[in-house]
């Protein structure tokens, strides 16, 4: 039905209405209003509403073999949201952390004993067994993280690890600038539960459980920024499962309801409170409360029961009964309780069964806030060239000055990648910028300079680094784990397509007054080399596309250093030269350089072709057309 309310004004002019026009246009809103009230009326019925079923379960997304950060919080304007990412780069999606597991495989390559080394006893005793996702990436486990890359710039992110359930000790570690294990997270000893981060970082450590089965950690994240107080996530909780080979692997919890056993007559309209309980403790989801097939209502279920109370039963008898509906098929089977006769005396028999509204209806999900995007750092203009003006007159005194002028950026600190990636269709090598906030800036290797000071030495440990110069030399040294006042860079196939990989990396040339070693740390403090310029280039790596990686680039002697890079994908190679400042040198003496000239002579500036042929020239052209007109003017005088 559709109510008009336009013919009071369909002759009116544009001018404001007369007191009749008024009323007759009251009159039409008042009986519009009584239509529209009537259909809100008819529109809700008015016996009581069916009874509201509980939301349909649903399975876990299961991540076992692909690279995610847990945790990805994003923060901006007061607004604070942790999400899971899965993926990498553009292909990347994003999950409420209760609607993900985290499988990890019992392989050969994830179960290890704790080795007998006294850095690594909080593992536990030597020759015992632990699952291990590793700090550095086998893209056959799960590869887990983290990330601050969401959070506006200058604000400190910390992460708290309220509790852990599960069979087993958990412990998150990583491994330092000199192989040393930095302890993140315990469920055993209370100083390592929290931890604090900056903006713009992406970090990835071991994840060791000491026994298979399912484990869930519940954290808290905490975002600061700059003289404010913090804003809290609330609880956070990650569920893991370790063990079996594929996902199929993964048990649900078989679970059982009992419904307390309902009076066994009551009077019409009376009301009968059901209580049901299921097992095992910590079982979710909800329980249905039925009469035969007839949904009376739902509740979730709450320390292992769930309760309800019904009212407007028919007259007659009734077969009461619970079933349990569990939030994530991953985790718990559903189950039933037997149904319990009931009679209702007095009354109606024709009515059907009504219930009382459902006390709590099924969650909605809210879409997790994004951060605002920050301005990213760009690079200082490139200055044009301009060319002196010359003359073939008397030379004049000029103010012609040359300016030179430095292009490009100096990274110190923070995160950023030498990636290969494809542009137009064409694969280029590119410095992924992820220091200035926000998005991230891609630039030309030639643009970028690496500044490794003070902060980045340290000094070559007990163990196989020979090819550091052994124990106790002095090194210039870009770390697998982020480090304040150190660059944190990283090599990245992202974004070079979705086929035809791997992309081949190499070391092709070292400028430089030392060698340079690119190498990984193993979960236990041992170097995996990758590149190494002190037995000779090129050296090479084949990197699988859709990898993001860090290891530790180490430089035995301060200055400045040119390595000679080039990426292959699918036959075609590009090259780049990177250039890192170490020590005492000063980065911006490395930076590209141009030179302009601007010339002032006291009269217009001019750049560019001279300008002072084009005048005389003009001069010349003039004075010849003059006397030209005079002679004519006299010849015709003279006629």
């Amino acid at each position: 039905m559709k109510v008009k309310i336009v013919s009071v004004w369909n002759s009116a002019k544009p001018s404001m209405p007369t007191p009749a026009r008024r009323r007759s246009l009251g009159g039409a809103l008042a009986a519009a209003g009584v239509l529209v009230a009537l259909l809100g009326t008819a529109a809700v019925p008015v016996s009581a509403a069916p009874g509201v079923p509980a939301p349909p379960s649903r399975a876990r997304t299961v991540l076992n073999d692909v690279h995610t950060d847990l945790l990805f919080v994003d923060y901006a304007d007061g607004h604070l949201g942790v999400r899971t990412r899965i993926g990498n780069g553009d292909e990347a999606t994003f999950a409420d952390p209760a609607d993900v597991l985290v499988q990890l495989f019992d392989t050969d390559t994830s179960r290890l004993a704790v080795p007998d080394l006294p850095d690594y006893a909080f593992l536990g005793a030597p020759g015992e067994p632990m699952w291990m996702a590793p700090e550095i990436q086998d893209y056959a486990l799960v590869w887990p993280g983290w990330s601050t890359e969401g959070v506006t710039p200058g604000t400190d992110v910390g992460f708290q690890l309220r509790e852990v359930r599960g069979p087993g000790r958990v412990e998150v570690f990583a491994s330092g600038p000199v192989g040393e294990p930095l302890r993140y997270f315990s469920s055993t000893d209370p100083a390592y539960r929290g931890r604090e981060w900056p903006a713009m970082t992406h970090a990835h450590a071991n994840w060791v459980f000491t026994a298979l089965g399912r484990y869930t950690l519940t954290f808290e994240v905490t975002a600061t920024p700059p003289g404010g107080t913090p804003v809290s996530s609330g609880p956070v909780e990650l569920t893991w499962y370790v063990g079996g080979t594929s996902t199929a692997d993964i048990p649900a919890a078989t679970t059982s309801t009992i419904l307390a056993p309902p009076p066994a007559t009551s009077a019409a309209g009376t009301p009968i409170a059901l209580t049901a309980t299921v097992a095992p403790d910590g079982a979710a989801g909800w329980v249905e409360f039925l009469d035969g097939d007839t949904v009376l209502g739902s509740e979730p279920v709450a320390a292992g029961a769930a309760a309800f109370t019904v009212t407007g039963l028919t007259a007659g008898e009734h077969q009461l009964s619970a079933r349990f509906v569990p939030t994530y098929t991953t985790d718990f089977t559903p189950s039933a309780a037997p149904a319990a006769a009931h009679r209702v005396i007095g009354g109606t028999a024709s009515a059907p069964p009504s219930s009382s509204p459902s006390s709590s209806a099924a969650p909605s999900s809210s879409a997790a806030p994004s951060s605002s995007p920050t301005p990213s750092r760009t690079a200082s203009p490139e200055a044009t060239t301009t060319r002196p003006a010359t003359s073939a007159a008397a030379p004049r005194t000029s103010s012609c000055a040359p300016t030179t002028r430095t292009s490009g950026v100096v990274i110190s600190a923070g995160h950023a990648d030498l990636a290969a990636r494809m542009e137009g269709g064409r694969l280029v090598t590119r410095i992924k910028d992820g220091t200035g906030g926000g998005a991230p800036v891609w630039r030309a290797p030639a643009d970028v300079v690496f500044h490794l000071g003070d902060a980045a030495t340290s000094t070559v440990p007990v163990g196989p680094f020979d090819f550091l110069g052994g124990q106790g030399a002095t090194v210039w040294q870009v770390p697998q784990t982020q480090k304040p006042g150190v660059p944190w860079l990283g090599w990245n196939t992202e974004e070079a397509g979705q086929s035809g990989g791997p992309v081949t990396w190499k070391l092709t040339g070292v400028d430089g007054p030392g060698t340079v070693a690119v190498f990984e740390y193993d979960a236990f403090g041992q170097p995996k080399i990758v590149f190494n310029s002190k037995d000779g280039l090129p050296d090479g790596l084949d990197v699988p596309l859709g990898t993001h990686a860090h290891g530790n680039w180490a430089f035995t002697k301060p200055g400045a250093y040119r390595l000679s890079f080039s990426h292959t994908l699918a036959g075609v190679t590009t090259t780049s030269v990177v250039t890192f400042a170490v020590g005492g040198t000063d980065p911006r003496s490395l930076l590209p350089r141009t030179t302009s000239t601007g010339c002032t002579d006291g009269r217009l500036p001019r750049t560019g072709t001279a300008l002072a042929p084009l005048i005389a020239t003009g001069a010349a052209m003039i004075a010849a057309g003059g006397v030209l007109v005079a002679v004519t003017y006299r010849r015709r005088r003279t006629t």
